[in-house]
């Protein structure tokens, strides 16, 4: 199928490098947004979420250090603590709804990865064989389970119905039944994230914008770039088509729409 047939799909911009809005806070860690725009953050040891003036905090010291946070879903948040293996599943006031111990799985293996793939299951990757997991944690059952992975798994990028599994050279990309839908060139350095369709990518600031296409592939080519000033960026995330940049100090946040050709 030629590409012409895909060209409303052909990327994004932001627009111009000017700040939609800016954002102060004080953290350790910044993790994203929801789809109300509240702010989640680390501080301390803490998972905070901010709306408005109003904050609310989990902390469990026993657990660790807080490894991953998807907020794909605000009414079941997920936190990852690799440490203890551990999987906690949070309501939108931050209440505890479930708690998940990896580490009782049978057979016995070690996850470095977790994320949301929707209702009951996670996106799972077991280190020791090197393999991507899709887990119903309801009924504590492994649905599938991909072939091994060439290489060091470095970040998974998820929605309900892909993970993209990113290492030093390859983004590949698995659907929910387990099939392998594409692998896109990659080098290893920038920032990444991924939200329904479309991935992001910083580096030297340099912002590029990739979408999905009919086959499930990100488009390459005829990609859009713009750069943006900031210089100290310590993690990005995107969310509805916005882009929150987090500086240390503040969130930034650029408009993404889509282009067309």
């Amino acid at each position: 199928m030629k590409w012409s047939y895909f060209l409303f799909f052909i990327g994004s911009i932001v627009q111009g490098q000017q700040v939609y809005k800016s954002v102060a806070l004080n953290a350790d860690y910044f993790y994203g947004v929801d789809d109300f725009e509240a702010l989640y953050y680390g501080k301390n040891g803490a998972f905070i979420q901010q709306e408005g003036k109003e904050t609310q905090e989990f902390y469990d010291i026993q657990l660790g250090d807080i490894t991953e946070v998807d907020l794909l879903n605000p009414l079941s948040i997920l936190l990852f603590y690799k440490d203890t293996q551990t999987v906690v599943l949070l309501d939108n006031r931050l209440n505890e709804k479930q708690r998940i111990s990896l580490n009782q799985l049978s057979p016995s293996r070690f996850f470095e990865h977790a994320r949301l793939a929707g209702e009951r299951r996670l996106w799972l990757h077991d280190l020791d064989q090197n393999r991507l997991e899709l887990h119903d944690y309801i009924n504590n059952k492994t649905l599938i389970s991909t072939a091994v992975l060439k290489d060091k798994v470095s970040q998974l990028l998820s929605d309900y119905n892909f993970c993209h599994v990113v290492s030093k050279h390859h983004i590949e990309t698995y659907n929910s039944y387990g099939s392998k839908t594409a692998v896109m060139r990659y080098e290893q350095g920038s920032l990444l994230d991924y939200d329904f369709g479309r991935l992001i990518s910083l580096k030297e600031g340099q912002i590029k914008v990739l979408t999905m296409d009919k086959e499930y592939r990100f488009r390459e080519s005829e990609i859009t770039n713009r750069r943006i000033s900031e210089k100290e960026v310590n993690s990005l995330y995107l969310k509805n088509g916005k882009l929150y940049i987090w500086t240390g100090k503040r969130v930034d946040v650029y408009t993404i729409n889509p282009f067309k050709n």
